[in-house]
């Protein structure tokens, strides 16, 4: 049976996924319009969306080891607050073994990971 940080992590990157297909979808909007996005927190059964521009997302996506999630959907056992806003939190995986499963699974990693990935 897989370690349940990495069940917990594997729910948030499958968010983050999904999250990727809808920012696609949504290139060539209106510059500042808020879209909907899956709250990308730990919990499997979570069905919270969150609205972010273009610009917070973007924000977000620049680190392997960031999610975008509900307010108070942070899980203090895999999660540090990076930075709270209205209607969503930016969160980083604490180091160890979390923060290596998000960013392995970033679908816009990179071969050169910055200090803050690890």
């Amino acid at each position: 049976m897989a370690d349940w940080r990495e069940q917990e992590v594997g729910n948030e990157t499958r968010s983050r996924e999904i999250n990727e297909w809808i920012d696609e979808a949504n290139r060539g909007r209106v510059a500042g319009a808020d879209d909907p996005f899956v709250c990308e927190c730990s919990d499997g059964s979570c069905t919270a969306t969150i609205r972010l521009t273009h610009g917070e997302y973007e924000e977000v996506r620049g680190y392997g080891t960031h999610f975008a999630i509900a307010r108070d959907h942070e899980s203090p056992d895999l999660d540090l607050m990076v930075s709270e806003r209205i209607g969503f939190a930016i969160i980083r995986k604490l180091p160890g073994l979390p923060a290596r499963l998000a960013a392995a699974s970033d679908p816009r990693r990179s071969f050169e990971e910055g200090p803050h990935d690890e």
